[in-house]
């Protein structure tokens, strides 16, 4: 849909429903966002006219100046399509509806969602919604209706976010932003009465700012799920579609009909159809955050399942294999000769002490040398697909420098690299040194493990087609 990229960068727009008495509406916020925030040339539009943060209001879009790109409507359904109208003889292509009372509400909210999709498509204009929160783009654009004070706003990334849930996407935000993990967009859909997931995936799927598209669905209209998974298999090729599929017990099935009156459909259908395309699907939130800060640093491919692991702490060692083995990820043992390789370039007053099975635990003992040296003769080994760094800083021998030495050692190698970093405050220079040199660093063992399991998972559906 041409109006999507007019939608996320609009020259100038309009919000329809702002309120001369009550400066909280949805309407109202979402016009000083625009106005104040994203310095928009931005019109407020209320059939009462008057003054609105000392900017007169326009009693209509036809009273509106001409160059409005985007229309975010925010008035009771029933006036929606009367709205819907004006915007199309206005010449205005692109539209954010986040008045709720649609589908969602029963039959009589659905025949009024009819009529506004007649309406957009009578006029080509591109619609978002209704029942929706909106559009978000760092920098750019902020057509949600939450006071900015309220919600967490992540920095400018390549992650882009569609959503059928706002309150979902909400807590998204909140975690991207505490997690200093970028986003390129986030769009809240609602009832996806005319614009679809699927479209925004072949959008984002062509913009070459966006590494990964995140989404959580709750289900698929009549027909959407086949071309749902067409799209998907267009664009998984050139960049990761991570999914988070809701509704998946009977009670959920019955909630998402509720929220966005969307069909859950089959499950076992949709997760064969979701690996079959390349769909990388997470199970939890948790799958959902390490996959997407993953894919944002364009990892290596892994070859295969076998991972090495570099740690200063045998139980933690232990953690990452029992984590491992749950998602299909093994840790080879070495030979007798690879271990010899790896201890000879070890301190020599710790050589002693090490072991080198896998996962190899240099001890509290060990420096920044001894992981630079050890891990890049491990990566030179040909049972060893990618390696687990399960760094804890808490040894004397390691510098706050360590994450970018040993981000440098990886960057001579063609495998992928995952390491975990306690988070905390002090050690923010070591995740930075990490991250700032394409290593994806996890909070969490457990983390570190999932990112490993989406890169692999990836790696193999790139594998199946024959693109690496």
């Amino acid at each position: 849909m041409t109006g999507l990229k007019t939608m996320l960068n609009p020259s100038a727009t309009a919000v329809v429903g702002v309120s001369t008495s009550n400066p909280f509406s949805p309407g109202n916020v979402i016009f000083r966002k625009l106005r104040f925030e994203n310095a928009l040339p931005t019109y407020p539009i209320n059939p009462k006219g008057g003054v609105v943060e000392g900017v007169p209001v326009c009693k209509s879009i036809t009273e509106a100046p001409d160059g409005i790109e985007l229309a975010v409507i925010s008035v009771p359904a029933k006036y929606v399509p009367g709205v819907l109208r004006e915007c199309g003889e206005k010449g205005i292509h692109s539209v954010v509806v986040v008045s709720g009372g649609f589908s969602e509400v029963g039959a009589t909210g659905a025949s009024l969602q009819s009529e506004i999709v007649e309406i957009a498509e009578e006029f080509g204009i591109t619609m978002v919604g209704p029942n929706c929160i909106g559009v978000f783009v760092p920098d750019v654009l902020d057509t949600f209706f939450l006071p900015s004070e309220r919600v967490a706003r992540p920095r400018r990334g390549n992650v882009a976010i569609i959503s059928q849930s706002g309150g979902w996407l909400i807590e998204r935000l909140e975690e991207f932003a505490q997690r200093d993990v970028g986003i390129a967009a986030a769009i809240s859909i609602g009832n996806a009465a005319q614009t679809k997931v699927h479209d925004f995936i072949r959008h984002f799927g062509s913009e070459r700012k966006v590494d990964v598209i995140l989404a959580y669905i709750e289900g698929f209209g009549e027909g959407e799920g086949r071309r749902f998974v067409e799209t998907c298999k267009e664009i998984a090729p050139k960049k990761p579609v991570v999914v988070l599929k809701g509704g998946e017990s009977e009670a959920g099935h019955r909630a998402t009909q509720s929220h966005t009156s969307s069909l859950a459909g089959n499950q076992v259908v949709a997760e064969a159809a979701f690996r079959q395309f390349g769909v990388i699907q997470a199970v939890d939130e948790d799958e959902v955050m390490a996959y997407a800060k993953a894919f944002s640093f364009k990892p290596k491919p892994m070859k295969g399942p076998r991972v090495g692991t570099l740690t200063v702490s045998g139980g933690h060692g232990v953690i990452a294999s029992d984590e491992a083995s749950h998602y299909g990820l093994v840790f080879p043992g070495f030979s007798r000769e690879q271990q010899e390789t790896m201890r000879e370039v070890m301190t020599p007053a710790y050589q002693g002490i090490a072991s080198f099975r896998n996962p190899c635990d240099l001890t509290g003992s060990a420096s920044d040398v001894d992981y630079e040296r050890v891990l890049d003769k491990m990566l030179e080994f040909e049972n060893i697909d990618a390696a687990l760094l399960l760094l804890l800083p808490y040894a004397p021998g390691i510098s706050l420098q360590i994450g970018a030495r040993v981000a440098n050692v990886a960057k001579t190698h063609q495998k992928t690299v995952v390491s975990y970093v306690p988070d905390l405050e002090k050690y923010e220079v070591i995740i930075r040194g990490f991250e700032i040199n394409g290593i994806p660093v996890g909070d969490t063992i457990e983390e570190a493990v999932q990112m490993l399991n989406g890169i692999r998972r990836r790696s193999k559906y790139l594998q199946r087609i024959g693109v690496v």
